[in-house]
This record gives C-alpha cells, sequence and structure tokens, in this order.
C-alpha cells in the first residue's frame, strides 16, 4: 500500500494552463492582441490604462486590468478614430500593436474588493464606526 502512494505522490506532475491567445484587459472587456498588427505612432492617443495584474496560471482566473502575455506596467492607449470599445493600442518594445475587443471578462470577486469606492466606502464606514464608539465610550464615563 505505501509503495502504491509513494508511485502516485512522486508520478504525478503539475501542468499549467496554455492560453489560445495573448490578451489584455481593460476595465472588464478582454482585447485579443494582434502582435503582427502594427499601430503607427501617429495614430496612438492618450495612454488609457496600464497591465496591473497577472492572471494565475494554474486556474485561468483573473480580475483588474491584467495580460496572460505581457508584463504588469504594460500601457494601453486610444487608437484615433477608433472607439475603444472595438480596439486599443498596447505597448510593446517601444512600439504599439493592436488588441481588438473580444468578450467581457467574468465576474471576479476581486474587481469589486480592490475598487476605490469599495475600499473609500469601507474606511468612511470604519471611520464613522470609531466616531460613534468615541461618543458612547464618553457618554458613558460622564464626558
Amino acid at each position: 500500500m505505501f509503495v502504491l502512494v509513494m508511485f502516485f505522490a512522486l508520478s504525478s506532475s503539475v501542468q499549467a494552463l496554455s492560453w489560445a491567445y495573448g490578451f489584455v484587459v481593460l476595465d472588464g472587456k478582454v482585447y485579443e492582441v494582434l502582435p503582427e498588427v502594427i499601430v503607427a505612432e501617429g495614430e496612438v492617443g492618450k495612454v488609457i490604462g496600464k497591465v496591473k495584474t497577472e492572471p494565475n496560471d494554474m486556474t485561468g482566473s483573473y480580475y483588474g486590468n491584467a495580460s496572460n502575455y505581457y508584463p504588469i506596467g504594460t500601457k494601453y492607449a486610444e487608437i484615433e478614430g477608433v472607439n475603444i470599445t472595438e480596439a486599443i493600442a498596447v505597448e510593446e518594445d517601444g512600439y504599439w500593436v493592436k488588441a481588438v475587443y473580444s468578450h467581457d471578462a467574468m465576474f471576479h470577486i476581486m474587481n469589486i474588493l480592490t475598487s476605490p469606492w469599495v475600499i473609500g466606502a469601507i474606511v468612511f464606514v470604519l471611520l464613522l464606526l470609531a466616531m460613534f464608539m468615541k461618543k458612547s465610550l464618553n457618554n458613558r464615563a460622564g464626558f
């Protein structure tokens, strides 16, 4: 029995996910990167975001502005005359490549928990709670 357990424990291998294509996520929208389509410098508009997270290679889950190909910090920009619901430009080694809209990203709880609005609301509630508790303690002490 011990030999059988050791055989399975030692022979199991870890496998990572293989992605069908390189993608970036901007504000809940997934864009398929077309590395062969270069965007001319004159067509690149203002920077609209950057890669902030990486997907989990084991589960495939991701949240926020993520990419399975580009490192954290890679910039996204508008393409002049193209709506960002259709395509964006992605920085790559000193030039820009086109990324076309593919689909909406799946829901992930971290999209909510990392939102500045949610964090601000939590801080506000905690401050109100602290003020209420301080006032309550002062009333009990007779101040």
